[in-house]
């Protein structure tokens, strides 16, 4: 009892430290707009206003808040449009990172004006940025090559930082891609290095064997990963004397505890996360926050404290309100919460998150394989380009093979994408057309019986049909998801065999088919009138009639062959492309 209650109280501790730098951090931005932190700006040029511009964008993009800090980059964003082309590369790769669609604009414009003005180290920046921006999104073959483009504006003579941080990044795109071999090869050489030159205040020698840790947990030796950790620790301890001490510290224990756990080992994994979460939490960094939160969950969980697995996990989980400028355990939390749903016995909704979990992970895995393939294909090439960066001329005729190569299979894929993209638009207006044919032949006859032997049968099935949609079209019947067949044949008068074979004789279906397509028709007037551009899925599912959105999606995708996703992203790009054409043609 003692022990939960010393747990609690550092909880509780860690949760008010957050939030009250949080606050904190709030009050100084509004103090900040108030004070208009941009005046400074107004009267400085050239070499002061660019300093100016790098020292305020570092202490903006410390900001908590998400929300602040967007509004103010964006500020900033504009003003070093209007004044400096500069100043406006570094916020061009920031709206890169910070945007979900046009981010490739805003690399090309950055690294464009960096070549304009002849900034090595500007470009350098751009393409350093690119590359991390695509291994995070696990786009490794496009990584590579951003990658192998930063090598070469390296000066040959550097063999310092620069030459290691190139090194560094191309062993991340083999640890991402699954290729752990290569990885090691690469962490161990660059960890000798700091070895020889005994260079320890510094975080890279901490990275490398952090990494060298992950790869003997990924391949099932927790005694390995377990020493490395131990190791990184103890020098961090002795050695690091930076601002990112803590970090560095706290991100290797909770690597530590997690180690653990995989060997049963709870009690020294909770001491080690009590450790972090008695740090002080301004000097962690957001994504070693977001591996706290990951670990506990699990420690928890394995302890059986669902509760507390719950709340960890959601706070994991993209809500209504931005926590993180990213959340880092997609899909993995879903899996997570599938499991804490499953051992409190909520079976429906430990269901839904694996098919969430699995929904995501195939889609990721497709994507992994394919970049893996093209990381083994074009590694060959690029070996000896990586072990001997002095040799760049002899080894860019190999380099351009390789990336020729690349930009074929990409386009053979950017090809066969847009082919299959197309054949779903086509899929999208042709369920839109069925829907409007279904609205106006409600009123139409099915079907001309010949057989008279039958006539009479026939007669009062299609008078039963009939009744049946009369009584859909008055009543609505479908927008009930508990409305079965029994209801609709006592209301009717008439008996749930002969309703179910009329169905069957008439319309040439079944009853949850028949009344899907009702509510699958209702889902596209919906979407076609603009429903859902102020209303989730979630609710459109229940508008339309279904239980909840995974039957909406199954049944949705059945009838009209596409996602409903698919379908409300691209009818509303096509419905404004008709627009701009009506326009065109009214002038």
């Amino acid at each position: 009892m003692k022990k939960e209650y010393v747990t609690f109280r550092i909880y509780a501790a860690l949760f008010l430290t957050v939030f009250l730098v949080t606050v904190i951090q709030n009050v100084r931005a509004k103090d900040l707009q108030n004070n208009d932190i941009f005046a400074e700006l107004k009267n400085l040029d050239r070499e002061a206003f660019r300093e100016s511009v790098v020292r305020l964008q570092d202490s903006l993009s410390r900001l908590s808040d998400v929300n602040n800090r967007r509004y103010y980059l964006n500020q900033l964003f504009d003003i070093t449009a209007q004044k400096d082309e500069i100043a406006h590369i570094r916020l061009l790769v920031w709206k890169a990172t910070a945007s979900d669609s046009a981010y490739a604009s805003f690399f090309n414009e950055a690294y464009r004006l960096a070549e304009k003005y002849n900034r090595i180290d500007d470009m350098c920046l751009v393409e350093y940025t690119r590359g991390r921006f695509y291994i995070a999104r696990k786009q490794y073959d496009i990584a590579m090559m951003h990658i192998l483009q930063y090598r070469d504006l390296t000066p040959e003579s550097d063999k310092g930082e620069g030459y290691r941080n190139i090194i560094n990044m191309l062993g991340d795109i083999y640890y991402y891609a699954g290729l752990n071999k290569k990885a090691q090869e690469i962490y161990e050489g660059l960890y000798q290095m700091y070895i020889e030159e005994d260079t320890w205040d510094f975080y890279r020698p901490y990275v490398m064997m952090n990494n060298l840790g992950q790869i003997a947990l990924r391949t099932g030796n927790p005694d390995a990963a377990l020493n490395w950790f131990k190791k990184s620790l103890a020098t961090a301890e002795a050695h690091l004397h930076t601002s990112y001490r803590n970090n560095t510290m706290a991100y290797t224990k909770i690597k530590m505890a997690e180690t653990l756990l995989k060997t049963n080992n709870r009690g020294n994994a909770e001491k080690l996360l009590e450790e972090v979460a008695a740090s002080p939490q301004e000097t962690i960094q957001e994504d070693v926050r977001q591996e706290y939160l990951y670990v506990k969950a699990q420690l928890v969980l394995m302890q059986q404290k669902f509760d507390e697995a719950q709340k960890l996990a959601e706070l994991l989980t993209p809500g209504d309100t931005l926590r993180f400028a990213s959340y880092r355990f997609i899909p993995e939390v879903y899996k997570l919460q599938a499991e804490i749903n499953y051992q409190k016995g909520n079976y429906q909704k430990a269901l839904e998150y694996t098919e969430l979990y699995n929904e995501i992970s195939d889609s990721t895995k497709d994507q992994e394989n394919g970049a893996r393939s093209m990381i083994i294909l074009a590694d060959k090439n690029h070996e000896k380009t990586r072990l001997e960066l002095q040799k760049t001329r002899h080894r860019m005729f190999n380099l351009l093979l390789g990336g020729l190569f690349l930009c074929i299979v990409f386009l053979v894929i950017l090809f066969y994408n847009r082919k299959l993209y197309r054949s779903k638009l086509e899929l999208m207006k042709n369920s839109i057309k069925k829907a409007s044919e279904v609205e106006s032949s409600k009123k139409m006859a099915l079907y001309n019986c010949k057989d008279s032997k039958h006539q009479e049968n026939f007669i009062r099935e299609k008078q039963l049909i009939k009744d049946l949609k009369e009584l859909m079209d008055k009543e609505k019947l479908f927008l009930d998801p508990k409305i079965n067949i029994q209801q609709l044949a006592e209301k009717l008068s008439s008996n749930r065999t002969y309703l179910s074979q009329a169905i069957n004789n008439q319309l040439n279906s079944n009853f949850p088919h028949f009344i899907n397509e009702y509510r699958i028709i209702e889902a596209i007037k919906l979407i076609t009138s603009g429903y859902t551009a102020n209303h989730t899925q979630d609710a459109l599912a229940k508008q339309s009639g279904f239980a909840n959105r995974t039957v909406f999606i199954s049944a949705f995708k059945k009838y009209t062959g596409v996602l409903p996703s698919f379908f409300i992203a691209n009818y509303k790009k096509e419905n404004a492309k008709n627009m701009t054409l009506g326009k065109s043609e009214v002038e």
